[in-house]
């Protein structure tokens, strides 16, 4: 009995750590909306996405989803990746991505978020201007806190940039409504553009195990139990 029981939990952690650090796949939100699906990374689960799009947007088979970790503050979320653009003359193009963030573990809560991009205008002649955008709001969860990058050209004159911002919710939240809208309008000779927006949630309370040391955890079970089993074996 006992041996069974121990390599009961040498499977199970063997099967957490496969969880932690499997390779991500991306999938499409055209996939994740026909199938109601969702995605978890860490104790964060996103669902209940839609979106919205028009002028020279993707459609939503045209946008790829997958899990990111952000480098720095280890923070997780989702990347989308896809040609978020505006043609001259179309009169601006718009895309609405709606999801929820679930907080799964009980003892943390989602505190903030960070928006990154890659905003930009590229110049097709003489004099260009145009305005790329995403600006993410968190209704009804908290209105106040509104999250915005931005890339700009006037009359060939690049302006004002942000590529990463972010910001801190009013109180912890077992859960998060997002709405993220990315806008691009070509005034003249340029077409503004995007290829990808990065979504991180900060969480407090609680300890998320980092893949590392999950790996080294799973191999010690793992070995003691094959130890065990030998020794009963002899």
């Amino acid at each position: 009995m006992k041996m069974r029981n121990t390599f009961r939990a040498c499977a199970l952690v063997a099967l957490v750590v496969c969880t932690f650090v499997q390779t991500a796949s991306a999938t499409t939100l055209f996939d994740l909306i026909s199938s109601s699906g969702s995605i978890t990374i860490g104790s964060l689960t996103f669902s209940d996405f839609s979106y919205l799009g028009t002028g020279d947007m993707p459609a939503s088979a045209g946008v790829n989803v997958t899990t990111y970790v952000n480098p720095i503050t280890n923070d997780v979320g989702l990347k989308f990746q896809g040609s978020f653009l505006d043609f001259p003359g179309s009169g601006g193009s718009d895309a609405l991505i709606d999801f929820k963030v679930t907080e799964n573990d009980p003892e943390k809560l989602v505190t903030g978020a960070t928006l990154a991009g890659n905003p930009s205008i590229i110049p097709l002649g003489p004099g260009a201007s145009g305005v790329a955008s995403v600006t993410e709001t968190f209704l009804p969860t908290d209105p106040s806190l509104t999250l915005t990058i931005f890339a700009s050209s006037t009359n060939g004159v690049p302006g004002p940039s942000q590529l990463i911002d972010t910001g801190v919710f009013a109180t912890g939240h077992s859960t998060v409504f997002v709405q993220k809208d990315v806008l691009n309008f070509s005034g003249t000779n340029s077409v503004p553009m995007l290829s990808f927006i990065t979504q991180t949630f900060h969480q407090t309370g609680g300890n998320i195990p980092e893949p590392s040391t999950l790996i080294l955890l799973g191999s010690g079970v793992i070995g003691l139990g094959v130890l065990r089993w030998r020794r009963r074996r002899a």
